[in-house]
């Protein structure tokens, strides 16, 4: 026989049709480990909305404040992709700073981080990057017309030079088709000061921070306005709205933020969270636009659903008897079914 014919290149759009028709995203992990070029066709914006209108992202694990990846493993199902997603994922190719960049939040693939120039800093340098595909945007300082208007943020202990000012994502939203395609992100950077609450977003379709209209204290909490020894904090998520608890026994209403319209409310907690500590308390969707919350308290996990009936959501009903587990255990997580007891 002649000479055998060299191998031809396989061209890049038809590469990216191969990508597509692999079954898991584990398997296009793995491909997209194998080298440089086919890193690129599977990080291309357009091949990875393609490719996540076809397959839902699965939970791959979560980043710590230190930089470490703690992956999923069996007999989770995403085990695999989270191992091969160990191999590439890492935050090596993030702008070098003085100070190590701290890991403050990851939401829908992305991670955010920032770095404080010196421990008293208001506002700090914030990026938000893709480890899987070595992405990253360094966003722009907050503009001084909006950073001056922050008055008197409280520390987050007396005494102490840490201000409460905490910087995270905002979830794709439902409605929005780039937000929903994985190509925008929004960030807010919220503080908590002596008289009102100072709220900005930034957007990465237009790259500009605005400023979010927030209430004064007197007006969402008359009685019990936070001070340094009862701020909020325990962050959770659910339809659309970030709530938060003050780290205090006998609390009994919620800091709530819409992020469909941008506002800040109240809600009341279910009788049972009262008495338990924000960091032993996990909300998950319950379904029908009603919010879920395990609660642990003196070695019990119960769970309880804010009701939706007559339009009112403030009627609280456990839903499951409290499991008695004894000493020693920690509320970390639930699981995406809400009709589960995490254990």
């Amino acid at each position: 026989m002649g000479e055998e014919m060299a191998s031809l290149p396989v061209p890049n759009d038809l590469l990216a049709e191969i990508f597509l028709r692999l079954p898991t995203p584990a398997d296009l992990l793995r491909a997209s480990a194998a080298c440089v070029s086919f890193r690129r066709v599977a990080a291309a914006r357009s091949f990875v909305r393609r490719f996540r209108q076809l397959h839902a992202p699965p939970l791959l694990g979560f980043h710590d404040g230190n930089q470490t990846f703690y992956p999923a493993v069996p007999p989770h199902p995403s085990a695999p992709a989270a191992r091969a997603a160990a191999l590439v994922a890492d935050f090596s190719f993030l702008p070098a700073r003085a100070r190590a960049w701290v890991v403050q939040d990851s939401r829908d693939g992305r991670i955010l981080l920032d770095n404080a120039g010196t421990d008293e800093a208001v506002f700090t340098e914030v990026v938000v990057c893709d480890p899987l595909h070595w992405l990253y945007l360094l966003l722009p300082p907050i503009p001084h017309a909006l950073a001056s208007s922050v008055e008197d943020p409280l520390p987050v202990e007396p005494l102490q030079p840490h201000f409460w000012c905490e910087t995270f994502l905002v979830p794709q939203a439902q409605g929005d088709n780039d937000e929903a395609e994985g190509t925008t992100f929004r960030v807010i950077w919220m503080a908590q000061c002596k008289t009102k609450l100072f709220t900005f977003v930034f957007s990465s379709s237009d790259g500009r921070w605005r400023d979010i209209p927030s209430p004064r204290w007197k007006d969402l909490f008359p009685r019990c306005p936070p001070s340094e020894v009862t701020l909020f904090g325990f962050r959770q998520y659910s339809y659309g709205c970030f709530y938060w608890r003050r780290g205090c026994y006998g609390e009994t209403d919620m800091l709530v933020f819409d992020t469909r319209r941008m506002e800040f409310s109240v809600a009341e907690n279910p009788p049972e969270a009262k008495y338990s500590f924000g960091e032993a308390i996990a909300m998950v969707e319950a379904g029908e636009n009603r919010l879920g919350m395990f609660m642990f308290s003196a070695g019990a996990l119960s769970y309880s659903i804010r009701q939706n009936d007559r339009g009112s959501l403030s009627r609280w009903k456990q839903e499951k008897e409290t499991m008695s587990l004894g000493p020693g255990h920690f509320l970390i997580g639930v699981d995406e079914d809400p009709g589960k007891m995490p254990v």
